[in-house]
């Protein structure tokens, strides 16, 4: 008895000296080293103070740590990231469509100098995310031979370090725009994403890689990434030991999916797809529902330029298109706008389970320079494309300057423009800014200040009665016009009997006192004709003539209007011409010919 009284003692004093020594080395600040087997390497995790440094290790340390199984089934060229602090909650954060070649070149060396880091000044909300994710839309080298497609992207390589820079973790790079430089500056892309620090997902160097799932763990929860393509270049598609990217035609799709889904505890599928500039089509519905009952937890879509809807989906969100977070489509305000979206999972202690706990939704709107300045919170729960309700949680945005005429005196806001009457250069007098005024889906729209005091007093009569009116467009000039109008021509070759865009010059909206209207009851469409069974339409149609705004475009009179019905275009002609052309049931090209 009196021999273990003595063993006890001893082992609590080896015990007691093994804890000081431990104390005083950490107090110290000594880093410990330790190495976490891997398939095929081994990744090594030294601990210094608050942060977990990851890098490969050809040879193992001399003592290895059993931890995190998750880690295990990481992809070896790929290193898990890994956070200290375990606390069962993560917020995912993605954006759309990243684009910094072209016209956002340009502005990055006439404006900044050059900086590309100057895109991402104003959006500090990225940094507050613990994983960020978006679209890689091209190859990031300064090597290959242009292809000469239609639109051809190669971004400069010190977008990359900008983009980490900016707090990005992982990007797709699985997108119609990879191929533009050829399969060299596809490969240099991936080593260059690789050198940074970058995670991306739907591409490797061979088809194994490429259908990998690009694996991060964080306070205790495990998240895998894919990405697809169902726009191809199918040339440039993965197989065997060929580099390339991940398509949706893949037959082995669902199985790469669920075999990714086992190996974490929540799975995101990014997929590149749909129409440019419309809503979304009936195969993203059926790739996104076939991905999650594969095992996707989340969709998030690019492609289309514009912000899509979005979706439950049995325990799933679909995303279905972002929209553009830096892009240089100027020529509309939804391509100048994106969708940040931000997830916030969690893990049950007792069963493990990860579940979404919540979402947020911002929209991120550019300034005239390519930088997301304007960032507002999205109060309402889904939206369709363009919720405007919220509050501005950011706005960097200096203020908005109207363009302003050469001669103040012409004035032809009762001019009878129409595809065969032109206005030429005109700019009209006195035009302001929505901003502050009335609810605008952006906030650089312009209007002529008798027509934006009309507008203000219809929509507080409008909101009295409960019916919310949002302006999606006023004032363009010829130059916007024509951007607008050769871009649906693009879309639209031939002969068309009744456009519905009007030729530069020749639109009603360059006059200044023209608006395009949309509701809050469908969620802010723009320039759809599903606003004519609207309660917003109906009080309009009832009420805006007194106000002095009459709809342009009516059904039924396109041969006298030569354009489209568009219940959502409204001009206005004054209080006294607008119950002239009420009461009479002309239209306006008639009543002012």
């Amino acid at each position: 008895m009196a021999l273990k009284r003595i063993q006890h003692g001893i082992f609590f004093l080896v015990g007691f000296a093994l804890l000081f020594f431990l104390g005083s080395v950490i107090s110290q600040g000594t880093a410990f080293a330790f190495s976490v087997s891997s398939i095929k390497n081994k990744i090594t995790y030294t601990y210094s103070s608050n942060k977990a440094v990851p890098f490969l290790a050809s040879v193992a340390a001399s003592q290895s740590i059993e931890i995190a199984p998750e880690i295990e089934r990481a992809p070896a060229t790929f290193p898990t990231q890994v956070s200290r602090n375990i606390n069962n909650e993560l917020s995912l954060m993605f954006v759309g469509d990243i684009m910094l070649d072209r016209g956002v070149k340009k502005s990055v060396d006439k404006n900044f100098d050059g900086d590309i880091s100057a895109l991402f000044k104003h959006m500090v909300l990225l940094q507050s995310a613990d994983i960020l994710f978006g679209n890689l839309e091209g190859p990031v080298s300064d090597k290959g031979t242009d292809l000469g497609n239609k639109y051809s992207f190669r971004m400069d390589p010190q977008a990359l370090p900008a983009l980490k820079n900016a707090g990005f973790d992982i990007l797709s790079f699985a997108n119609n725009h990879v191929g533009d430089w050829g399969r060299t500056a596809f490969e240099d892309t991936l080593e260059r994403l690789k050198e940074n620090n970058l995670l991306f997902a739907g591409a490797g160097r061979n088809s194994k890689e490429a259908e990998e799932p690009r694996i991060i763990t964080k306070n205790g929860i495990t998240v895998g990434y894919l990405a697809f393509s169902d726009l191809g270049p199918s040339w440039i598609a993965a197989k065997g030991d060929t580099s390339g990217i991940l398509l949706a035609n893949n037959p082995h799709f669902e199985e790469i999916i669920s075999n990714a889904a086992a190996q974490v505890d929540a799975l995101v599928v990014s997929f590149h797809w749909g129409n440019e500039y419309k809503p979304h089509s009936s195969r993203q519905t059926k790739l996104s529902h076939q991905a999650i009952d594969a095992g996707a937890k989340l969709i998030i879509g690019h492609h289309p330029h514009i912000i899509q809807d979005t979706e439950e989906y049995k325990n799933g969100i679909i995303a279905y298109s972002l929209g553009n977070f830096i892009f240089d489509q100027h020529f509309s305000q939804a391509t100048m706008e994106g969708l940040l979206l931000d997830i916030t999972l969690v893990k049950n202690p007792f069963t493990q389970e990860v579940s979404i706990q919540k979402t947020n939704k911002f929209i991120v709107r550019l300034n005239e320079f390519y930088q997301p300045n304007e960032i507002i919170e999205i109060n309402n729960s889904y939206i369709d494309t363009k919720a405007v309700e919220g509050k501005i949680v950011e706005a960097q945005s200096k203020p908005v300057f109207c363009q302003t005429p050469q001669n103040i005196n012409e004035d032809l806001s009762l001019f009878n423009v129409n595809r065969e009457n032109s206005v030429g250069d005109y700019i009209p007098a006195n035009l302001i800014s929505v901003k502050g005024r009335v609810s605008a889906t952006v906030t650089t729209i312009c209007l002529e200040e008798d027509t934006m005091e009309q507008l203000q007093t219809m929509f507080t009569s409008a909101k009295n009665d409960d019916i919310s009116l949002t302006v999606t467009s006023g004032f363009r000039d010829k130059i916007y016009q024509a951007t607008l109008y050769n871009y649906w021509r693009a879309d639209n070759p031939g002969s068309i009997s009744y456009p519905s865009v009007a030729s530069p010059t020749h639109s009603e909206h360059q006059l200044g006192t023209t608006v395009d209207l949309t509701g809050k009851s469908i969620h802010y469409k723009s320039t759809s004709t599903i606003f004519e069974s609207s309660p917003e339409y109906q009080w309009l149609d009832t009420n805006a003539f007194k106000y002095g705004f009459i709809q342009s475009y009516p059904k039924g009179k396109e041969d006298i209007t030569g354009y489209i019905y568009e219940p959502w275009h409204y001009r206005y002609v004054g209080v006294q011409n607008a119950a002239a052309i009420k009461q009479t049931g002309l239209t306006t090209t008639e009543y002012l010919n």
